[in-house]
């Protein structure tokens, strides 16, 4: 007769047999295939590994920002509450981080609100409309304005768009400005996400097989229609890439905003106000706050604060676009 303690230990051994099994198993399968069977899967095991790697690289780099920002998050002058509290006085301990906040979200929400709406139309000009002998030149100088650094943008901006808000558009709008605003911060922003958009937009719609296209035409909808309507919905999760990669540029750009915005500790109510986001006062500030630990703690914690929002930018995006290859029977 089997004892119950009997019946345990025999269900442990064959757990730890099926799983030393499942352990051993890609060896013997790779001792017993031919050769294309084994290049096959020393190829998979190459995707896999950076694969892996990417994840345990983000793993690790909110691990170390966690770490860094304990001290702070810690503190009794500190704490969670950095996050509302729009006092940043490192003078008097004083760290809070919600105008820098502030200032990255309306920064970035110009920005995309700016350059997606562009960017999309561009494409599809690009890939719809445009004739072949110019689609390519000009697709090129847009995929040369997506190498150039951005401290030459935050140049540009600083001579150029700088002025024309401070003489043109700051008296037209009945404000005083200086230049060094939200604004500038915003277009410069616009107009350096704007090739990211156009160029991964641009090969999404031409990889819309062309018999969606004569298929629309041949229902009687015009070459307008059939962009806007079919291939642009074909190619959604190509264009929801496009803006997820604009997203992340636009949450961590540094030197062209730090040049232009004004750099002011408040919260800006109008477009004409200067602003000061969570890049810029790392950027700025990190060089003084490294022996001081309180306040280097406060300038990780900001660190910590832009990934986690980057990350959840990204999710967000994709939730939609998700969400639109739903409805569009896509998945």
């Amino acid at each position: 007769m089997t004892t119950e303690s009997e019946v345990i230990v025999s269900e442990d051994d064959t757990a730890e047999t099926s799983f030393l099994h499942r352990l051993t198993q890609p060896i013997t399968d790779f001792k017993n295939a031919d050769r294309p069977g084994r290049i096959d899967m020393l190829g998979r095991i190459g995707l896999f590994i950076p694969a892996v790697a990417s994840t345990l690289v983000i793993i690790l780099i909110l691990t170390f920002l966690w770490f860094e920002s304990v001290p702070i998050l810690t503190d009794p002058d500190g704490g969670i509450g950095i996050i509302v509290n729009p006092t940043w006085d490192p003078n008097r301990d004083l760290y809070g981080i919600a105008v820098f906040i502030v200032g990255s979200l309306m920064c970035t929400g110009i920005a995309i609100g700016i350059a997606v709406p562009l960017g999309i139309a561009g494409a599809i000009f690009l890939s719809e409309f445009c004739p072949m002998r110019l689609r390519r030149p000009i697709k090129m100088i847009i995929e040369m304005m997506a190498a150039i650094p951005s401290i030459v943008y935050g140049l540009w901006a600083f001579l150029v768009l700088v002025p024309i808000i401070k003489n043109n558009l700051a008296p037209l709008a009945g404000s005083t400005s200086n230049g060094l605003t939200l604004l500038a911060g915003g277009l410069i922003l616009a107009v350096m996400l704007l090739p990211t958009v156009v160029t991964i937009s641009t090969d999404a719609l031409q990889t819309v097989p062309r018999s969606l296209r004569e298929a629309s035409y041949a229902l009687g909808a015009t070459q307008s229609e059939t962009s806007r309507k079919i291939v642009l919905s074909a190619a959604l999760p190509g264009v929801g890439a496009a803006v997820v990669l604009s997203l992340g540029r636009a949450v961590g750009e540094t030197m062209a905003i730090l040049m232009v915005t004004g750099n002011s500790l408040q919260i800006p109510y109008s477009l004409f106000d200067p602003t000061y986001v969570m890049t810029s006062i790392i950027t700025n500030q990190l060089g003084y706050a490294f022996v001081f630990p309180l306040w280097r703690s406060a300038l990780f914690a900001i660190g910590l604060v832009l990934l986690i929002m980057s990350i959840c930018f990204t999710l967000t995006a994709k939730l939609f676009i998700r969400w639109g290859m739903k409805t569009r029977g896509y998945i």
